[in-house]
């Protein structure tokens, strides 16, 4: 085994680094692929704009846009998971009461770690395995590969195992303590009550206690048999390899005095045979007495420090198990739709960091369509083209379209490779729904947003739009103003009654 690695460093040390190259870009998976679509299409000549600034087609849903710049929007919607303020509460409120708020889902720098600590751990486990299910004709390439393939498995089976009986640990405690709870209130009402769902109203348990809330989203079933089942392969495996190790020991020293033996009675114990001389029985006799407890003692001293290195080699794969299981326990959601939540909050607590979060990318994304409409602009055949968009204009009709009860998916979208087959993913929304997305961008000091909505409609829509606007201000205006006065008079209502009383 260890001669097998000595003759592989190169390869073990190009899989290690693989493994950690991968494990920081599935980390930061993200980031990078927006930085790499980023460069790409900021590359001169042969960048994604240069081509797109060819084609100046007009989009056949929406004439005031340009198939290039559907295109360009496309791509860097698909980094912009943009969620309503009002639904990124409610997907807030769901991991709340699921308790899974400030959880995330497993890094996948912690699943790399425990494959590479399962891998390390049971090597030479598996060399012996293989080295048995190849026979004693086998060849060293067989043993090694059967080797890899139980190291597979083993990593396959222990990570899944493992993760998943400290996430179902997790979960089975949150369902006995709210169990416990319930019990201790003697048991009032039934257990869970409703089966709330993602898309539901949060609020509709509110006055149910929190035990209840929990178990609403995450279940009232509890398990441990993964758990169980954990703590049989620890033992089993630990019990079955030290084993092993240990008989392999013996054997080894079985051999080993086997060849010792003959050479030990060739050579002789007494120097002065060669001379024929001959040494007294009692002085034989305790000098071979002397060279046997001398071998045993060596032996019993092998194997005392093979035994404690044997149950260190259990002690270590009994702890990285245990790793696995921490990391289902730590990490993970015990909500039966805690992930989708995730996914729709990015892990931010507030909106104002969501937004934060997704503003630079905002502002690259409308750098790259004013790059791409300027070299638009700048050919010659495009005089009068008018390219106005904004990406901002983009967002807006894309959660227009979600506010309408669907949330837009990758298939919605326009497809970028084949401008011949765009679809309008911008449905005209009631006149009604435009009044209240224009009542919410203002409410949130967003005005530029709410000018620009409008400015978007169709000239009828943005003609009613702007009277509909006029009539509620005149109707604020007058309202406010017979406030006032009704304030006015009770004023001087009371200013009169006041000097009465004095005279």
């Amino acid at each position: 085994m260890l001669q097998w690695v000595n003759n592989n460093l190169a390869t073990i040390y190009s899989a290690i680094s693989l493994v950690i190259v991968l494990a920081i870009y599935l980390s930061r998976k993200f980031q990078i692929d927006f930085m790499l679509m980023n460069f790409w299409y900021g590359l001169p000549v042969i960048g994604k704009i240069a081509r797109l600034s060819k084609d100046s087609t007009r989009y056949s849903k929406d004439q005031t846009w340009t198939l290039s710049e559907r295109t360009l929007c496309d791509a860097y919607k698909q980094f912009i998971h943009y969620t309503p303020e009002e639904e990124f509460e409610k997907r807030l409120t769901y991991l709340s009461k699921a308790h899974d708020l400030g959880r995330t889902p497993t890094p996948a720098w912690m699943m790399g770690l425990l494959f590479v600590l399962v891998l390390a751990e049971g090597l030479g486990f598996s060399y012996m395995l293989g080295t048995w299910m190849a026979g004693e004709g086998g060849s060293e390439n067989a043993r090694q590969m059967l080797m890899w393939a139980i190291v597979f498995v083993l990593c396959v089976i222990f990570v899944f195992v493992m993760h998943s009986a400290g996430h179902q640990l997790y979960k089975s405690n949150l369902i006995r303590n709210a169990d416990i709870d319930w019990r201790g209130e003697g048991q009032e009402g039934k257990f869970v009550t409703k089966n709330i769902k993602l898309n539901d109203p949060q609020h509709i348990d509110d006055n149910e206690p929190e035990y209840k809330q929990l178990v609403n989203r995450i279940g009232g079933k509890r398990s441990y048999i993964l758990v169980a089942a954990a703590v049989l392969i620890i033992v089993v495996v630990s019990f079955i390899s030290t084993y092993m190790r240990v008989k392999h020991l013996d054997a080894e020293r079985t051999a080993q005095t086997a060849l010792m033996a003959p050479a030990a009675e060739a050579s002789g114990t007494n120097p002065f045979e060669k001379l024929g001389q001959s040494l007294p029985a009692e002085i034989v006799e305790g000098q071979a007495k002397a060279d046997a407890k001398a071998a045993a003692d060596g032996h019993a001293a092998y194997k005392d420090e093979g035994m404690a290195a044997f149950l260190m080699l259990a002690f270590i794969f009994a702890v990285t198990q245990l790793v696995g299981i921490t990391a289902g326990y730590r990490w993970g959601f015990a909500g039966r739709e805690s992930k989708a939540a995730f996914k729709g909050t990015l892990g931010f607590s507030t909106y104002d960091d969501y937004q934060a979060f997704f503003t630079p990318m905002i502002q690259v994304a409308q750098s790259k369509l004013q790059a791409l409409q300027q070299k638009m602009s700048e050919r010659s055949s495009n005089e009068g083209l008018k390219l106005r968009h904004t990406f901002d204009d983009y967002l807006v009709a894309f959660e227009q379209k979600g506010r309408r009860g669907h949330t837009p998916t990758k298939q919605d979208l326009p497809a970028t490779d084949d401008v011949a087959n765009h679809t309008d993913i911008a449905v005209q929304p009631s006149l009604d729904d435009i009044l209240a997305q224009i009542d919410k961008l203002t409410a949130a000091s967003r005005r530029d947003e709410a000018i620009a909505l409008i400015q978007s409609q169709p000239g009828d829509v943005r003609a009613e739009i702007t009277r509909r606007l006029g009539e509620r201000k005149a109707a604020r205006e007058a309202a406010d103003r017979a406030e006032r006065e009704a304030q006015a008079s009770q004023k001087a209502a009371a200013e009169r009654a006041e000097l009465d009383n004095l005279l």
